[in-house]
């Protein structure tokens, strides 16, 4: 890998991505882009990006990818061999009120880099995709093979379209892509609008949380360093064009989720319930055998591990700056 591109590298996802690339192949030159949108406050996505560029093989340029001009000037200048893109609009339930933005950045955005990559003839591409492309099915563990898929939010709609847009550019242009479906990835810099972020502020700051439905939903919660490592792997290896889940194989119920969260913060916190929103499914649940298989990947890193490095990365970064 000679030049990576990484979208969405102010992001979660991104930026822990983009910052172990640097440090894994020094020899690598990483360019991140990011929109630093208002999804959440803007110096997150800032802190994030100081992180990676701390390494010595990282740069980045704000740009929206859904600006065809933008785009096109960064691919032109950086010359990338591999892209690894994770831009995205991300919330489920708030995409049920607005779509157009979803649709704007993970629909029209994902064709300009599919295109821009195909031009550029890179030698692999790397998309995020999501879990919820398999919507509310029941038959789980959910399995890359399933191929009755019906999203319920539009965010998840976007999703699967982008999965065939990578389709018909590979068919079409012969573009190696692999699609990577992340499950409720957690962890270090954990989007600040997902359940274990919310949570975890919540207990350190002794407050009451609040559980959508009666508790017994159920996530495949998996952590980011697995979730990285996988994508790094990804990176390297040419499936074609290929699906793969990347999640943890064990779900847990809210309430477990809970019991977890309360055992790494150290103490109990009161919690009360309220109706949960009809865009959110009853489990998520990753079949990871073909991974597994492909990429030599499984995860790692335990849920009691795992919650533990979230809390004790929310006392050392976070409190402080939300008090």
């Amino acid at each position: 890998m000679k030049r990576v591109l990484v979208t969405g590298a102010g992001g979660f996802i991104g930026s822990m991505v983009a910052e172990e690339l640097c440090r894994l192949f020094p020899d690598t030159q990483v360019h991140g882009i990011d929109n630093f949108d208002d999804t959440y406050d803007r110096w997150i996505k800032q802190e994030n990006i100081s992180a990676c560029a701390a390494q010595a093989n990282f740069s980045y340029t704000e740009c929206d990818i859904a600006d065809r001009s933008a785009v096109t000037a960064v691919f032109d200048k950086f010359q990338p061999t591999h892209v690894l893109h994770l831009a995205a609009k991300a919330d489920t339930r708030a995409a049920v009120s607005n779509p157009y933005p979803y649709i704007d950045t993970n629909i029209t955005g994902t064709t300009h880099i599919l295109d821009l990559a195909a031009t550029h003839k890179v030698t692999q591409c790397v998309m995020a995709s999501s879990s919820s492309v398999y919507g509310n099915s029941t038959n789980v563990p959910w399995s890359e093979g399933q191929h009755e898929l019906q999203p319920i939010s539009p965010y998840g709609v976007t999703k699967l379209s982008t999965e065939h847009l990578a389709f018909a550019y590979h068919h079409n242009y012969q573009l190696p892509v692999t699609m990577l479906r992340y499950f409720n990835v957690y962890g270090e810099r954990n989007r600040p609008g997902m359940v274990p972020y919310i949570w975890t502020e919540k207990m350190l700051k002794d407050e009451a949380i609040e559980i959508s439905g009666d508790g017994s939903r159920r996530r495949d919660y998996t952590y980011i360093g697995d979730v990285v490592d996988a994508t790094i792997k990804a990176l390297q290896t040419n499936l074609g064009c290929d699906v793969l889940n990347i999640g943890y194989g064990q779900p847990l119920s809210l309430l477990e989720l809970k019991d977890n969260l309360q055992t790494a913060v150290g103490r109990e916190v009161a919690h009360s319930f309220r109706p949960s929103h009809n865009a959110s499914v009853e489990q998520t649940y990753a079949d990871t055998s073909k991974a597994k298989e492909l990429l030599g990947w499984q995860p790692q890193v335990s849920h009691t591990e795992g919650f533990k490095r979230l809390v004790d990365w929310f006392r050392s970064s976070r409190i402080e700056k939300l008090k």
